[in-house]
């Protein structure tokens, strides 16, 4: 075991939205980039939150245009810049909140986040957290699918970069 060995000792992936509705998932689901010690938790002066934002509407044919009857925002926010006996950058906690979730008849949404597993971007004196998560899934009706994909690499000193 080392610090310049970056894991995942979280969660690998998560539903955010099922049939419509954000999960109770999302309450207690975080993923990490944190070195592959015993005492990991230890990790000190993490920043942050940063956060990207996702959304996703679809709206009404005319003569309702003026309305979405699917209104999703999702938030993803990471902690970065923590430090394993002073030395590093880590991510010790990545989470997804849903400020909105409006799935209206006969819609349904589905999406999920993943976390991919993460590597050393640094090097083994200056180890740098690099951890690519996804949050991917469908809005459907009976006439119309929707798939939505969005991609990120989250660095342990804050950086971030959208595939």
């Amino acid at each position: 075991m080392s610090a310049d060995t970056i894991v995942n000792a979280a969660k690998l992936a998560w539903d955010i939205i099922k049939d419509g509705k954000a999960t109770a998932e999302i309450d207690n689901s975080t993923a990490n980039a944190v070195p592959q010690v015993d005492d990991w938790m230890s990790l000190t002066a993490a920043q942050g939150p940063n956060s990207y934002r996702m959304q996703k509407n679809v709206g009404y044919i005319w003569p309702f245009d003026d309305y979405d009857h699917v209104q999703i925002k999702i938030l993803l926010k990471w902690d970065f810049g923590a430090r394993y006996k002073g030395g590093g950058a880590f991510i010790p906690n990545i989470w997804v909140e849903v400020p909105e979730c409006f799935v209206g008849w006969p819609w349904d949404a589905n999406i999920s986040f993943t976390a991919h597993g993460p590597t050393n971007a640094g090097s083994a004196e200056a180890p740098l957290a690099r951890i690519p998560v996804t949050v991917k899934g469908t809005v459907s009706s009976g006439a119309e699918l929707y798939h939505v994909e969005w991609g990120f690499v989250l660095f342990g000193n804050g950086q971030s970069s959208t595939g």
